[in-house]
């Protein structure tokens, strides 16, 4: 009889180890009514070059929120951040665990889709425009040509790195080395420019200084995204000839863009 008594406290406890947060339990700061707004699809945003804090918004004891705290300080530069909610596909609700985990690494993986990915162009007049003219997963990061296909997975590891290569409408041909970390129903995607991003030929952020965040993490709920920008090293506002691009709404515009992507991929 003890041992079944031990038995049981141990799978309660277990349960409660890998059970699925809640928002109010990720987001204890954000009042109800921030809640509320998440829940009906509303999102948040921050900059920090107005005053924000990115880690404001971010999950509590998230892989992305050692993130958001280390761009909070960063010296010289800026970040934007902006955070989601998805209620679960029906499809995800009959998912294990594991399928969902397996299948959520492999959307994360699938860099062709974003090929034709919209965005709103405030130079267009705030009208939607490709994003990425092609997008393609990459074996040399030396060589733009060495096209491979996505990879599909039945597993998940709680790393993976690879390359890829996407051409821009505005930075044009850029490659970028992509670092997966994968931890309890935590997925980090981290997108880092290996080449310098250029617009009208003349360089608006330099090789390495850009970090693109797609956080997704799993709760009770449904999936909570957590996206951002950290640009190191670099003014929000570059002037090349008569044109002063805002940097900090161009990679808001972005992070949303990967948001809408997600967002599409898993509803399919």
């Amino acid at each position: 009889m003890k041992k079944i008594l031990t038995l049981s406290v141990l799978l309660v406890v277990c349960a409660s180890v890998f059970a699925a947060p809640s928002l109010s339990e990720l987001f204890p700061k954000l009042s109800e009514e921030n809640l509320a707004e998440l829940r009906s699809g509303k999102t948040l945003e921050a900059y920090t070059n107005k005053g924000d804090r990115i880690a404001d918004i971010s999950p509590l004891g998230s892989l992305g929120r050692s993130k958001a705290l280390t761009g909070d300080r960063l010296y010289k530069g800026f970040c934007v951040a902006a955070l989601s909610f998805i209620p679960y596909p029906e499809k995800y609700l009959s998912m294990t665990d594991e399928q969902r985990s397996v299948e959520l690494f492999n959307i994360l993986r699938s860099i062709s889709t974003q090929k034709g990915l919209q965005y709103i162009s405030h130079l267009a007049g705030d009208k939607p425009q490709v994003l990425f003219q092609d997008s393609y997963m990459i074996s040399n990061p030396d060589d733009k040509n060495s096209r491979i296909a996505d990879p599909v997975s039945d597993s998940v590891p709680s790393e993976y790195s690879c390359w890829c290569m996407q051409k821009d409408n505005r930075f044009g041909k850029n490659v970028y080395s992509l670092k997966y970390t994968i931890k309890d129903g935590d997925f980090l995607m981290n997108i880092n420019n290996y080449t310098a991003m250029k617009y009208m030929g003349f360089t608006c952020v330099d090789k390495g200084i850009l970090n693109m965040y797609l956080e997704v993490l799993e709760t009770d709920e449904g999936f909570v995204l957590y996206t951002m920008a950290v640009v190191r090293d670099q003014e929000p506002e570059v002037n090349i000839l008569f044109i002063s691009v805002d940097l900090t709404s161009s990679f808001m515009r972005r992070i949303t863009a990967l948001k809408e992507w997600f967002t599409a991929r898993v509803n399919e």
